[in-house]
């Protein structure tokens, strides 16, 4: 294993003499050997979550490997900038320097090997580019650069770096990282469910009122995706109407977005109307609107069974 933590980069020139006349000559080769170098990352830990930024940072535990272990490393510089993938790029913030860790700084670890402990913090990454929390969203990232430089002058980074190096599990080589920022959602639980329906004599959708039906609200396999148990697009009104359930339909919260979608098992689509979603001052009850492209829909207030409160949730 400890062979697959040298790296080597060999540039071999190659010079060819050819006399008119004379017989064509083999390539001479003349091998001239440089050494590179490279900052291992062995183990992260931490997250960026939107709604904790002054607690979140990431930590790194990186090892520095050149042809000395690390010895003619003098420095490991760090970049950062961010990458709006939400609204098309027009908050993104070019690449400014973060923070350099000097070969001072470098510690031996239980290995053997020079290495750092990087911490990286989120307030840390707004503060270097001139940001506040009010201009990153949940989903977007921040992109790091990391640069080794060497005693003799020689710099290497992302792009001069081959890929493999980079994506290899040998060698895991550390020049570019996305960290992005998580919005942890844990809406899941027991739910008191009172609605009025939206009444549509055209699809014999009557008006009635339910008050505070039992139903669950149930994670599903994606992150941040949630479907009513009992009956997953009504909110409990179809078993009343219909004396049936309807099928397929989820709610998603996305940053504390609440959005709903899917098809029941006949086809239809469902969605929350727009800015109907809102939680009570004390946090205890969450108002909505659903409808469906059948014509059904409801006004729903829900409530978690053990009283437990609602984030701030909007649409």
């Amino acid at each position: 294993m400890k062979n697959l933590k040298k790296l080597m980069v060999v540039f071999i020139a190659a010079i060819t003499t050819v006399s008119c006349g004379d017989p064509e000559l083999p390539v001479e080769l003349f091998p001239e050997m440089q050494y590179g170098a490279y900052a291992r990352k062995m183990t992260q830990t931490g997250e960026f979550n939107y709604f904790d930024i002054s607690n979140s940072s990431i930590t790194m535990d990186v090892e520095y490997y050149d042809e000395a272990n690390g010895a003619n490393i003098t420095s490991f510089d760090i970049d950062v900038e961010y990458v709006d993938n939400i609204t098309g790029g027009a908050k993104s913030v070019a690449r400014t320097d973060l923070k350099t860790i000097n070969s001072s700084e470098f510690t031996t670890n239980a290995d053997g090997y020079l290495s750092s402990v990087i911490t990286l913090g989120f307030t840390e990454a707004l503060g270097a580019l001139g940001i506040t929390s009010a201009d990153v969203d949940g989903g977007a990232y921040f992109r790091y650069w990391f640069t080794i430089t060497k005693a003799d002058g020689t710099v290497y980074d992302y792009n001069n770096t081959g890929p493999n190096l980079m994506s290899s599990n040998a060698f895991s080589a550390l020049f570019r990282q996305n960290i992005s920022i998580i919005c942890p959602s844990d809406l899941a639980g027991s739910l008191l469910v009172s609605q009025t329906t939206i009444a549509n004599a055209g699809v014999s959708w009557p008006a009635i009122t339910l008050t505070d039906v039992p139903l669950t609200l149930e994670a599903a396999s994606a992150p941040g995706v949630y479907i009513v148990a009992e009956d997953n697009g009504s909110w409990g009104s179809w078993p009343e109407v219909y004396g049936s359930t309807s099928n397929g339909p989820s709610v998603a919260d996305a940053c504390n977005i609440l959005s709903m979608s899917g098809a029941d098992q006949y086809g239809d689509t469902y969605e929350l109307t727009a800015g109907t979603v809102s939680v009570s001052t004390d946090s205890k009850t969450l108002s909505f609107q659903w409808v469906n492209t059948w014509g059904e829909g409801g006004d729903v207030t829900a409530k978690y069974a053990d009283g437990s409160s609602w984030p701030d949730l909007t649409n």
